[in-house]
């Protein structure tokens, strides 16, 4: 609302980059705004080509509406819909992995061990996350994160039951 109305602004959006399109921060330019928003949305806009900063920020339902109305599956080749769609896929990844184990995601990460090591391999190989990013996730450094997928690689040559473990998710996120 703080296009619209300046006594709803937020300090931390800079809203001078939008309205300058349409003649800068003034009330012309904000009705101009407020005009052109109901015009865009009723004709459709070009998201793929819109994208900005290679992000779609808004909660999961919004996100999710976006992918459904503008991305198809012929865009998944483009970086930044990679991107966007890593991102869902770490949610779905970390719900199986949880739904599987009984454990919340928290205590999962929380403790060293083989189960943190699933969700790194599995947000790596299925989620398509760069190591920085699983650590983030995990509150891992990046080499935490290399030393553990390899070090669960090496365990899952050894253990059947951490094997069909990871064959349980794996089924889950329909691999």
């Amino acid at each position: 609302m703080g296009y619209i109305n300046h006594a709803k602004r937020c300090s931390f959006i800079d809203y001078r980059m939008i309205l300058e399109a349409y003649g800068g921060d003034n009330n012309k330019a904000r009705k101009a705004y407020w005009r052109a928003i109901p015009r865009d949305l009723s004709r459709g806009i070009d998201i793929k080509e819109r994208i900005v900063g290679q992000s779609i920020l808004g909660s999961d339902k919004f996100i999710n509406w976006v992918k459904e109305k503008f991305l198809g599956k012929e865009t998944r080749e483009i970086p930044s819909v990679k991107k966007i769609l890593s991102y869902k896929a770490k949610d779905e990844i970390i719900k199986a992995i949880c739904d599987e184990t009984k454990k919340g995601f928290d205590e999962i990460v929380k403790k060293k061990g083989t189960l943190r090591q699933v969700v790194m391999e599995l947000l790596y190989r299925v989620g398509g996350l760069k190591g920085t990013e699983i650590g983030e996730i995990t509150g891992a450094d990046y080499t935490t994160v290399s030393q553990g997928r390899k070090r669960l690689k090496e365990k899952l040559t050894k253990h059947k039951n951490l094997s069909l473990l990871m064959e349980r998710i794996e089924s889950k996120l329909s691999i």
